[in-house]
C-alpha cells in the first residue's frame, strides 16, 4: 500500500503538490513575522514619542518643569519668558506610556491653559530642567 502511494506522489516530498503547500506556509510566515517586527518598531518608533524635538523647536533649556500624578499625570516643562512669550510644552504620561508633546504659548506673566488646568490641589513634583534635552 505504501508503495502504490509512493508511486502516487502522495509520500513523495519532492512532489509538486507538497512543495507549493510549504512554498505558502514559508510565505505567510514570513509575512508574520515582517508585520509583527514592523508593529514593534512602530510602538517603539511612537513611544519615544519623537515630536518632542518639534514642539520645543527652537527652545533653550526651560526655566523650571513638573509632574503631576503617580499612575497618571503630566509632564509639563515651563519658560517663563522667552522671547515675550510665556510658553509650556506638555505631555500626559502613564507607566508604560506617553503622549505627544504639545505646545502653549501666551504673553508674559500670564498662564497657559495647561497651568490654569493643573493648578488646583494636585501634589506636583519638582523637575530638573536640564532634562528636558
Amino acid at each position: 500500500m505504501n508503495d502504490e502511494k509512493i508511486q502516487e506522489g502522495i509520500w513523495d516530498p519532492s512532489s509538486p503538490k507538497r512543495t507549493r503547500r510549504w512554498k505558502w506556509v514559508l510565505i505567510a510566515f514570513t509575512a508574520i513575522i515582517l508585520v509583527c517586527l514592523l508593529g514593534l518598531g512602530a510602538a517603539l518608533f511612537t513611544a519615544c514619542t519623537s515630536n518632542k524635538y518639534i514642539a520645543a523647536a527652537g527652545l533653550p533649556d526651560p526655566d523650571r518643569g513638573f509632574q503631576t500624578g503617580s499612575i497618571y499625570g503630566y509632564d509639563v516643562w515651563i519658560w517663563d519668558c522667552y522671547h515675550n512669550k510665556h510658553i509650556t510644552v506638555h505631555r500626559t504620561s502613564a507607566e508604560m506610556t506617553a503622549g505627544m508633546y504639545e505646545r502653549q504659548e501666551t504673553a508674559c506673566g500670564q498662564l497657559t491653559p495647561i497651568e490654569i488646568q493643573l493648578a488646583g490641589d494636585e501634589p506636583k513634583r519638582t523637575r530638573d530642567p536640564s532634562a528636558f534635552w
